[in-house]
């Protein structure tokens, strides 16, 4: 996160990070004995920036690359 607001500064005068991390179990129960159990999880992060009064965003699930989600933002910028 601290990495992707760095990069953030370079391109922006204002910037905000979002990170959004859930984990999911459904159970299905047949007859009363348990049929189905699966966990899932997932994870996203969100970039807002402001430069010269205009908004970008961008959103990934690739936390692993911020200069990808810093690049993106900067494309969703409008001028």
């Amino acid at each position: 996160m601290e990495d992707i607001i760095e990069r953030a500064k370079k391109v922006a005068e204002e910037a905000e990070v979002f990170l959004v991390s859930s984990k999911e179990t459904p159970v299905g129960f047949e007859a009363n004995r348990l049929k189905m159990l699966e966990t899932s999880e997932s994870t996203s992060v969100s970039l807002r920036i402001v430069r010269d009064g205009k908004i970008g965003f961008s959103m990934t699930t690739r936390i692993d690359n911020p200069q990808a989600l810093v690049g993106t933002v900067c494309l969703s910028y409008h001028k």
